[in-house]
């Protein structure tokens, strides 16, 4: 027999093939039952991607003590018993085999050993020193009853030809090994069960525990999960970019219905012609082309200055002289009123552009010398550096931003003392110097408490520096900025500008068409 299949036996019927260790002569020995195998016999199972290297015996029977326990410790104790481990690839199909899941001996890749009889080893003169030479007297004589059942020759003995050694007759054997246990299971008894057992073997009937046991990921039927929405929506794939997408798509919606209204508005003034009474409510391109014909009639071609003096020409031309009209005024309705969003008090074109206050200190890591190559072009320069290319500080600055294919523009800042209170609802981000004297004059008097609480602010300082004390107090955003890994700028900026988009839609959601948002 060969060792793979009593191992198999043993895993499987343990009260007939007990396990037995012996030592004879200074050699160990593993039996079952009556055959007997050196512990370092190589069996037919193959190590996982080695073709020529093979798990002993007594390494499966380590395997088999512990193939309960999870894989650390079982090494563990195959360490501490000096035997090669079952890797962990090979745990599944090794147990699978021993506990019968597949009767086939897989990798017969090993040449055939045969076994060695346990009764002529104990017979041998070499006592054993093992679990196996302390054998009750009972056990001892019913291995000398089964050798005589069988014609006196030891079950699983070899010759010098290597002859297959004879088998037992199963039902012999378990009539010899029956023993009352109590009143209720006589002997006739357990005989009874188990040749009704041994029919159903033979029909193939197994009971419902053992069928359970030889169930593997192959002879499960395969399955396919009906998706449905509620499951699909269960899984692990992240679906946040979708809330992107509909934000996106929202976006061209209404830039594409904004230019239907002024393509709208256009068609309506190209309609109305030259109806200089009708009022307008803002400048418009075909609006002033409709006066242009009549004011061309009020320049006299034909008309000379020869032999008019000087207080001629104050009193101006006779020709050109027309007669007094009565003044007619006419009020705009009520509707066409300008809008405080778009005119100043001054009667100007106010700016509803998203402003940023840097530092106006030169001893800061941002103003308005670097600010454009930070805040648009996401790179840090130094003020230093930039201030040698430019000759003079700029007054006002704006950057551009791409969003969408649009560009956008912000106004960047150093002076917040001149903006108005309707100004500082615009602005979307303060760069900090790390004082608080810098914030004199501001809006909410000053406090950088309540500014930081209304507007996201952010503080510059190299990696390897630690942020001011006064900074570390302050509800800011750190940015470190490498001193010499350029490639790392884009990515920190750009966090800094998600930052502020995520501040603005928000809390100022009247500045998102201005951002692109």
């Amino acid at each position: 027999m060969d060792p793979s299949e009593a191992l198999q036996n043993y895993a499987q019927r343990p009260d007939d093939y007990p396990l037995t260790e012996v030592t004879v002569d200074g050699t160990d020995y593993i039996a079952f039952g009556d055959y007997a195998y050196k512990k370092d016999t190589f069996t037919s199972l193959q190590v996982y991607g080695k073709s020529d290297e093979f798990y002993s015996l007594e390494s499966l029977v380590v395997f088999w003590k512990f193939k309960d326990e999870n894989h650390g410790t079982y090494v563990k104790e195959a360490a501490a018993a000096n035997v090669r481990a079952v890797t962990r690839i090979d745990r599944t199909s090794v147990k699978t085999f021993l506990e019968g899941g597949h009767t086939d001996v897989p990798n017969l890749l090993h040449p055939a050993v045969t076994s060695v009889s346990l009764k002529q080893l104990t017979r041998g003169g070499a006592a054993g020193t093992g679990t196996g030479t302390d054998e009750p007297e009972a056990k001892r004589q019913k291995l000398e009853e089964t050798s005589s059942g069988a014609g006196g020759a030891a079950p699983g003995a070899t010759g010098t030809q290597g002859e297959e050694p004879k088998k037992q007759d199963p039902v012999k054997k378990k009539e010899v090994e029956i023993r009352a246990l109590n009143d209720s299971l006589t002997k006739d008894r357990i005989a009874e069960m188990r040749r009704k057992r041994q029919k159903n073997l033979e029909k193939g009937i197994v009971n419902i525990d053992e069928s359970l046991s030889t169930l593997t990921s192959a002879t499960l039927p395969k399955t396919r999960i009906h998706k449905t929405r509620e499951n699909v929506m269960l899984g692990v794939r992240d679906l946040s970019n979708v809330l992107e997408v509909i934000a996106a798509a929202q976006r061209q919606w209404d830039l594409n219905e904004k230019k239907e209204k002024v393509a709208a508005v256009h068609a309506t003034t190209m309609s109305r012609g030259g109806d200089a009474s009708q009022q307008r409510s803002g400048y418009s391109r075909y609006a002033q082309e409709a006066f242009a014909h009549d004011k061309t009639k009020e320049i006299q071609t034909e008309g000379s200055f020869i032999g008019s003096n000087l207080s001629t020409l104050k009193q101006g031309h006779p020709a050109a002289q027309k007669p007094p009209e009565t003044p007619v005024t006419r009020l705009p309705p009520p509707s066409l009123k300008p809008s405080p969003l778009t005119t100043s008090q001054s009667g100007k074109r106010a700016s509803r552009s998203p402003i940023i206050i840097v530092p106006s200190a030169m001893n800061t890591m941002i103003n308005l010398y670097n600010a454009r190559d930070i805040l648009q072009n996401l790179g840090f320069v130094t003020v230093e550096q930039r201030k040698k290319d430019a000759n003079k500080k700029p007054a006002d600055l704006a950057i551009q931003r791409q969003k969408n294919g649009v560009t956008y523009n912000i106004r960047v800042i150093d002076n917040a003392e001149k903006l108005a209170n309707e100004d500082w609802d615009r602005v979307i981000a303060v760069f900090v110097m790390g004082v608080a004297w810098q914030f004199k004059g501001w809006k909410w008097n000053g406090n950088p408490t309540d500014i930081f609480t209304h507007i996201p602010a952010f503080y510059f300082h190299f990696d390897a520096d630690k942020p001011c004390p006064q900074v570390m107090q302050w509800n800011v955003h750190k940015i470190p900025v490498s001193a010499q890994k350029r490639h790392m700028d884009k990515a920190r900026f750009s966090q800094m500008w998600e930052t502020i988009e995520n501040f603005v839609r928000k809390n100022k959601p009247h500045l998102t068409q201005r951002m692109g948002l």
